[in-house]
């Protein structure tokens, strides 16, 4: 069984012998699934006014159960600051979230759902989890475990990579 990957792949390795194109096998195939899925889901978001952006932030903020500073946000859905001060006010303005006053910091503030915004993530995240588990149907449930402990490990390591650029980037910068 081919895919469009493999096609890709191909004709790569027969213009560059020279490159090691065997990634493409791989980061292919995790991007053109991203975006399948991300279409799919985008859909099913736009039918209650969401964007992914905006059911990620709901999600993070209802799963935590408490107010949650934009910094930790932005961590938990990898989404830049600007993004989400954007994503705040479109979701404030909404009425899916509030802002609090953090008593800790004059010029930092929480965010919490407010009851509109858990009724639309409640709604919406049943069809959500649906539409993900059916795309899945195309695998076994050996090979979804095989997938997903790969993808764990793919993970695991592209964050501790991360984590460690930003760490020697802030250690760079506070030697100048």
């Amino acid at each position: 069984m081919r895919d469009a990957v493999d096609a890709v792949h191909d004709q790569w390795r027969s213009l560059r012998p020279d490159l090691d194109v065997e990634a493409i096998l791989v980061v292919g195939r995790v991007n053109r699934i991203a975006r399948i899925v991300q279409r799919q889901s985008d859909e099913l978001l736009r039918e209650h006014g969401l964007s992914r952006a905006d059911f990620d932030l709901l999600a993070a903020l209802v799963r935590r159960g408490t107010p949650t500073s934009p910094t930790r946000l932005a961590d938990e859905t990898l989404l830049s600051p600007p993004a989400i001060t954007k994503r705040i006010r479109v979701l404030t303005a909404a009425g899916r979230i509030e802002r609090l006053d953090n008593p800790d910091d004059l010029r930092g503030y929480f965010v919490a759902p407010t009851a509109a915004g858990r009724e639309v993530l409640d709604t919406v995240l049943g069809p959500q989890l649906a539409a993900e588990s059916a795309l899945l149907e195309h695998l076994g449930p050996e090979a979804r475990a095989q997938l997903g402990d790969g993808l764990r490990a793919l993970l695991v390591g592209l964050e501790s990579d991360q984590r460690r650029m930003v760490t020697g980037a802030d250690q760079r910068d506070a030697v100048v």
